[in-house]
């Protein structure tokens, strides 16, 4: 076996813990659809409550293709999605409105485990490389500016996020990437997470 250089972390159930997680799924569509008819007002849209359902339909299906399939896919594969649920065609511009307004929803929702700053400076005095490779399907920078309001940025050394991959953990090839971005080999790696993948 070898000799761990690098430490992957998983980012939710980690390091971040977001509360009512579920219950509050309806909450942040819901925003997304007020940011969404507040910025095309001359657009009929569909109520507000077929379209939390319709993206949360859209959610679900995608989180079942990463568990049966190991996919994943850029965020706004799901939010179009959603919109194709509700037999609403978006512009690219009403897509990112609503993505926006999700983002604004999301924004400083999560809570940072007590020790995860601690645990991650002393690994990195320790001269591991450390990593972040989370199964997503926000956009990285909704996660980067997460880690930043909470002071974890600076404390890795790569980030992956699988929306911008065409795979999800367990995929050989997302430990692969994330190993190559840290300059290691897959097996010098060691990944830390909530569940067993």
């Amino acid at each position: 076996m070898a000799v761990p250089q690098a430490i992957v972390f998983d980012l939710g159930g980690t390091l971040v813990h977001w509360p009512d997680w579920d219950e509050g799924a309806t909450v942040k569509w819901s925003v997304s659809y007020d940011h969404l008819i507040a910025t095309y007002p001359e657009r009929r849209w569909p109520a507000r409550e077929s379209f939390v359902a319709a993206m949360r339909d859209a959610e679900a299906a995608h989180w079942k293709r990463v568990q049966e399939e190991h996919w994943s896919g850029p965020p706004t594969g799901l939010v179009r999605e959603g919109f194709d649920r509700l037999g609403v065609p978006p512009s690219s511009e009403e897509l990112m409105a609503a993505m926006d307004g999700y983002a604004h929803a999301i924004s400083g929702w999560g809570q940072v485990f007590p020790d995860a700053r601690e645990v991650l400076g002393m690994l990195r005095d320790r001269g591991y490389r450390l990593g972040l490779l989370s199964n997503t399907w926000w956009a990285a920078d909704w996660h980067n500016a997460d880690l930043a309001t909470h002071g974890l940025s600076g404390l890795f050394d790569a980030l992956v996020y699988t929306s911008d991959l065409g795979y999800s953990k367990p995929h050989l090839s997302v430990f692969v990437e994330i190993a190559s971005r840290l300059g290691v080999a897959v097996e010098e790696c060691v990944m830390v997470g909530d569940r067993m993948i």
